[in-house]
């Protein structure tokens, strides 16, 4: 068995010393024994292994682009959410945790207001959405305000836009009253007025494995 963690931890601290001739050397046995279309620990080694190489020659930004431009479709995400979740349940551990402390928070709120850092697709908000439904004496009004980075483009809020549509639909199908707020900056630019903060309202703040 070829121990491609080992050789990759080996790599990336050649890079960190910008020893080059060693970085070459690691870099092509890992070459040897990884590949696009290996096992999962073989396609592994082999995008770390295009990484520590892009950031050896300071090209990371340059291969960074056309991934980040690629335009994969919501359900597309979702199926590989799926596979990645049944793989490893740390994501959904995380996300249920969450859920219920906003449940345990928002027993008697008349309004809930979520901040999201990093909302991508917003899966994790369709159970809370089921679960606030449900609640003894009906729903609260639920805020969210959902913040990522903008996306490269003509349209840098479009797939948060979208995740609000999509979050819109599922509130009505549950009858679940439902505003939301679509920031797409960089985080530290973000102005405390544009989270428009209520005094009366629940608030919480999430921000899941993206600090």
């Amino acid at each position: 068995m070829f121990d491609l963690q080992t050789l990759l931890t080996q790599c990336s601290q050649a890079v960190a010393r910008a020893d080059v001739r060693s970085v070459n050397e690691q870099l092509n046995r890992i070459r040897q024994h990884s590949s696009a279309q290996g096992d999962g620990i073989e396609r592994l080694a082999h995008y770390f292994a295009n990484a520590l190489e892009a950031r050896l020659a300071g090209t990371g930004t340059a291969l960074y682009v056309p991934s980040s431009t690629m335009r994969i479709s919501a359900a597309d995400v979702l199926k590989s959410y799926e596979t990645y979740v049944k793989a490893c349940p740390f994501n959904k551990m995380s996300n249920l945790y969450a859920n219920r402390s906003i449940m345990k928070l928002a027993q008697t709120a008349t309004t809930l207001h979520i901040i999201h850092f990093g909302i991508l697709y917003g899966f994790q908000w369709a159970c809370l959405i089921h679960h606030l439904s449900a609640r003894p004496g009906g729903p609260p009004k639920l805020r969210i305000t959902g913040i990522d980075f903008p996306q490269p483009g003509f349209h840098p809020a479009e797939r948060v836009e979208q995740t609000g549509r999509r979050l819109e639909t599922y509130c009505k199908r549950f009858n679940v009253q439902f505003e939301y707020t679509a920031i797409a900056k960089k985080w530290e630019t973000i102005e405390l007025d544009e989270l428009k903060i209520d005094r009366d309202e629940v608030l919480v703040v999430n921000c899941l494995l993206r600090l």
